[in-house]
């Protein structure tokens, strides 16, 4: 079916003003300030005051769930696809926790491919917090190579939770990594879980300056988690590394609570480039409180609320531009990701849109691969069993 917007305020993520933008075929087709057809069927859809955007990429899902670290019991549910496009959310990357033995990285294949039967962007990370990493194939580079929704490597560092991976062993699994992605045509990439640890980026630095390997190679996300790392993370950002931000991440520390917006906007003046910074949300993984001893004293669920949020925030604030708070919600991450096609508004590119009322920023309309999923704010679709 075609499909019209029209009378938006369309932002690329670059303000572009009021356009009209057709969908066909999953793509977009044109966009121009006026666009009428004739003699086929067409859904119009008149936006006269709202904002269409690229759909957020969230590059942090635990799609099948997370947590086990209270037991069980303690165990996270499987992402429900309306709890995903409710969110404005087109693109996700699903990954293991802390439990990447009781869940595995074959059935993350298997519900990133139902996902993708219900309409959604859906892709995966190899590996979890163990190492050596738990595979599909039995090797890293093999599952990079041979299957098409594995984009990178997920590991632990700096956590209590984690394999203490050596400097040596990180140094081989990054070089598996960036050969077999080469191979593969994809961008590759090691997602850091970064825990609470003192060191934050002194192994890196090391790796880096030992090898050639490049700083892009390693994706550190939840550098929001104290305000330590956080500031540690605008050396590794002014080194060219790309930093990620989890909005459903409390932060502790030096006295400093940072909302994620906030952190994000601490970056910024900091010197940090806009175009260094994504947002993910780590929906569906724990939430767990630990004592100062360690000890486990509660749980909670994650949800994708906290992103949209977070996106709201930056956009009301005065201190940065419509266009600069879209970017780490949309065209970063998908660059990041290697998807070049997605989290960007031009003809050619994948129609995700995102559409937003102007006057409260509620969602409207969330449209895939120009599909409507949400229409004039009521999900109509919904995941099998849903």
């Amino acid at each position: 079916m075609l499909r019209l917007l029209k009378h938006a305020h369309v932002y690329t993520p670059q303000s572009i003003g009021k356009k009209d933008i057709l969908l066909a075929g999953g793509k977009i087709i044109e966009i121009k300030d006026s666009i009428d057809v004739t003699g086929v069927d067409v859904e119009v859809l008149d936006r006269s005051n709202a904002i269409v955007m690229p759909g957020l990429v969230d590059r942090h899902v635990h799609i099948t769930g997370g947590g086990g670290e209270g037991g069980f019991a303690t165990s996270t549910p499987e992402v429900q696809l309306s709890h995903v496009v409710e969110s404005g959310i087109t693109t996700v990357v699903g990954l293991l926790g802390t439990n990447d033995v009781g869940r595995t990285p074959k059935s993350l294949l298997a519900k990133a491919k139902a996902l993708r039967e219900e309409g959604l962007n859906a892709y995966m990370l190899t590996g979890g917090y163990g190492y050596p990493s738990n595979t599909i194939t039995g090797e890293v580079r093999e599952d990079l190579l041979f299957i098409e929704e594995i984009l990178g490597l997920k590991l632990a560092i700096e956590d209590h939770r984690s394999s203490y991976v050596t400097t040596e062993e990180l140094k081989r699994l990054a070089s598996y990594v960036r050969v077999s992605s080469m191979l593969a045509k994809k961008k590759g990439f090691i997602h850091l879980h970064m825990g609470s640890g003192k060191g934050h980026y002194e192994q890196l630095y090391q790796i880096l300056e030992e090898t050639d390997l490049p700083i892009g190679l390693f994706s550190p996300t939840h550098v929001n988690r104290t305000f330590d790392l956080l500031e540690a993370s605008v050396e590794f950002s002014n080194r060219g590394g790309l930093v990620d931000i989890t909005s459903n991440v409390g932060m502790k520390g030096n006295n400093k609570s940072l909302t994620p917006a906030e952190s994000l906007l601490y970056l910024l003046d900091q010197g940090v480039g806009i175009d260094q910074i994504t947002v993910s949300s780590d929906a569906n993984g724990s939430l767990p409180v630990f004592d100062e001893g360690g000890q486990l004293t509660g749980m909670k669920v994650a949800g994708f609320e906290p992103t949209l949020e977070a996106l709201r925030f930056l956009i009301r604030d005065e201190r940065i531009s419509v266009e600069d708070a879209i970017k780490p919600f949309t065209i970063n991450p998908a660059q990041g990701l290697g998807l070049d096609q997605r989290g960007l508004i031009e003809e050619g590119s994948y129609a995700d849109l995102l559409v937003l009322n102007e006057e409260d920023l509620s969602i409207s309309d969330v449209l895939i691969n120009g599909d409507s999923f949400v229409h004039q704010g009521d999900t109509v679709r919904k995941g099998t069993f849903e």
